[in-house]
């Protein structure tokens, strides 16, 4: 079995299937950053719509202490989320009112906190949440050895486009996130691309001395905005007449450093495109963290950007293509340190011909897979 793609989704389902027993060959491009090394990490177990795809999130942490079980250390680590909000923005109340109705079918009360604003703080308000969190860092440095252990095999380089009577295996996973649709152009138009951008401070010792005078976080936890923009505009990708970037401001653990920050520009169509213009994309994500702490609009990180796959609309899109025997997808996952374990799990024993998994995949379009309904 050849899996293209060495990220997040195609490690973990490669692993899948060689604990099956498969002889897999995973590529990898080997192009630079990834989005996975470039992620926060955040595992928002607790944050999916009621439905099947709830269930799967919901079980992410066993998920991933299972996945470190097996293949050793990983990244993972309980944390908090730390979402921030000041008094000036609109509707937050009812903001905080729904995130604490969403958390609590999972949490405790113990586990959801609303924090009162310190002098130091700047008068910014945080609600607390229990968390969990990979490392990107730390996970992208210990896949490959885990595939390694496993006897997956992996090759650096590039695949051309595919064709449906003459795929390289007998059954091909792609699993190359925004590079999908290259390898694949007959993807449904809701799988789309934006161009993610973060801040890399690998400095150890300034990311601890900003942590331990931080008045709004701890050392092992994420920051994030209380109505985090990507999201939104993710949902209005499908109208959008125009390029279109926002910032979300915020900062997550990454090895001994940290990531700073989070743009997202969104084109129309679904088509990857040149990597935007960088500089004023940092110079207003900068912007945004120095009005949540002046000193991390200053601080000497460099700024990066990925492409990142998505769905517009609907669950993401894992399972058989239509049209093409023995190609499978998966990719356009929005939140993919909470769903991809499970899903990984479920795309193999579907692949190894069980058909109760094939049933439980959401599909990788209209004519493929069940309905969620």
């Amino acid at each position: 079995m050849l899996v293209i793609g060495a990220g997040l989704a195609g490690s973990l389902v490669a692993l899948a299937l060689a604990e099956r027993g498969a002889a897999v060959e995973l590529v990898d491009p080997g192009q630079g950053c990834s989005a996975t090394g470039l992620s926060y990490g955040g595992v928002p177990w607790w944050a999916g719509a009621p439905g099947p795809l709830d269930a799967l999130m919901a079980a992410a942490p066993a998920a991933w202490r299972q996945l470190e079980q097996r293949h050793g250390p990983l990244g993972w680590s309980p944390c908090s989320l730390r979402l921030h909000w000041s008094d000036a923005e609109v509707a937050a109340e009812a903001a905080v009112e729904g995130v604490q109705a969403l958390a609590s079918r999972h949490l405790g009360p113990d586990q959801v906190e609303r924090l009162d604003p310190s002098p130091a703080s700047g008068g910014r308000r945080v609600l607390r949440l229990g968390y969990g969190r990979i490392d990107s860092r730390r996970l992208s440095l210990a896949l490959p050895e885990a595939l390694e252990r496993a006897g997956v095999r992996r090759r650096r380089g590039r695949c051309g486009p595919l064709r449906a009577d003459a795929l390289p295996a007998r059954q091909v996973v792609l699993a190359a996130g925004a590079g999908c649709r290259a390898l694949w152009p007959a993807l449904p138009d809701r799988l789309r691309v934006s161009w993610a951008g973060v801040l890399r401070l690998e400095d150890a010792s300034l990311s601890r001395e900003l942590l331990s005078r931080s008045a709004l976080i701890q050392p092992n936890d994420i920051l994030m905005p209380l109505v985090a923009r990507r999201q939104g505009l993710e949902q209005r990708a499908d109208r959008l007449q125009r390029p279109e970037w926002i910032v979300d401001p915020g900062l997550a653990p990454w090895g001994e450093g940290l990531l700073l920050g989070q743009s997202s520009l969104i084109r129309p169509g679904s088509a990857c495109g040149a990597p935007p213009q960088a500089a004023a994309q940092e110079l207003e994500l900068r912007r945004a963290l120095g009005r949540i702490d002046p000193r991390l609009g200053q601080v000497p990180a460099s700024f990066a950007q990925v492409p990142v796959s998505f769905c517009s609309s609907g669950p993401p899109l894992v399972g058989p293509v239509a049209g093409a025997a023995g190609l499978w997808l998966f990719a356009g996952l929005s939140s993919p340190f909470a769903l991809v374990p499970a899903l990984a799990e479920l795309l193999a024993a579907a692949l190894c011909g069980e058909r109760p998994a094939l049933e439980r995949l959401p599909g990788a379009s209209a004519e493929a897979g069940p309905d969620w309904g």
